[in-house]
This record gives structure tokens, C-alpha cells and sequence, in this order.
């Protein structure tokens, strides 16, 4: 049993701990994008910031057409919050126009569509 629940906090800590690393390479490789940037260069500099997270921690790209504009967004893991829900507030979304970006951030995209949910206090009751 001991055994176990060592088993699980360590998993636990592990998957905490490749998301705090995915955010903080994500904030210093950040700088390197600018606007106007390849898509492929992006992607670069970027996605192996990225490459220790799950599945459950990450969030897929969207692409869709747009007056004859092949439009690709990218989200990359910038924050967290740790309400055990994924939420795009924790995202960083990069906006690519037939492979040049055109945008940084959630303003360009009508913003997140989720947000974190605020953790309920807990209030103990001593009773004497």
C-alpha cells in the first residue's frame, strides 16, 4: 500500500513538474518570435518547449480557411492553474496566415474561451 501511494505522488510530482519546465522554457524562448516569422521557424523555436508534456497537458492546433487565408493556430503551455482543469487560459495562442505569424495572444482570436476556476476556501468548523 505504502508502495502505491509513493507510486502516485511521484507520478503526480512528475507531471507537475513537466509543466512548470514546459512553461518556464516556454518564457525564455518566447522573445526569440517576433511577427512575420515562418511558421517553421516558430515552430522551431517553440515546440521543444513543449515536447514533456502529455496530451492531457497540451493543447492540439486548429487551422481553418478564411476569405482565401489558410489560418493555423498553435497553443503553446504559458501558465497554469492548478484547479485540475485545463482551461485555454493557460495557453499562449500564435496565429499563423499561409505560414507567416500574425498574431501573439488570445486578442486576435475573440479571447479564451475557458478560464480557471477560482478554488472554493475551505472553512473549518471546530466544535468543542
Amino acid at each position: 500500500m505504502c508502495g502505491m501511494v509513493l507510486m502516485v505522488f511521484s507520478f503526480l510530482c512528475g507531471c507537475s513538474n513537466a509543466v512548470g519546465k514546459a512553461i518556464s522554457q516556454f518564457h525564455a524562448a518566447r522573445p526569440q518570435v517576433q511577427l512575420g516569422m515562418d511558421k517553421g521557424d516558430v515552430l522551431r523555436i517553440l515546440e521543444p518547449t513543449q515536447e514533456r508534456l502529455s496530451l492531457r497537458q497540451a493543447r492540439g492546433s486548429e487551422q481553418y480557411t478564411q476569405d482565401g487565408v489558410h489560418v493555423e493556430i498553435y497553443f503553446f503551455r504559458s501558465h497554469a492553474n492548478y484547479d485540475k482543469i485545463l482551461t485555454d487560459d493557460e495557453f499562449t495562442p500564435y496565429v499563423f496566415h499561409d505560414g507567416k505569424l500574425q498574431a501573439i495572444g488570445w486578442t486576435a482570436i475573440g479571447g479564451p474561451k475557458t478560464q480557471a476556476q477560482p478554488i472554493p476556501e475551505q472553512h473549518i468548523t471546530i466544535i468543542r
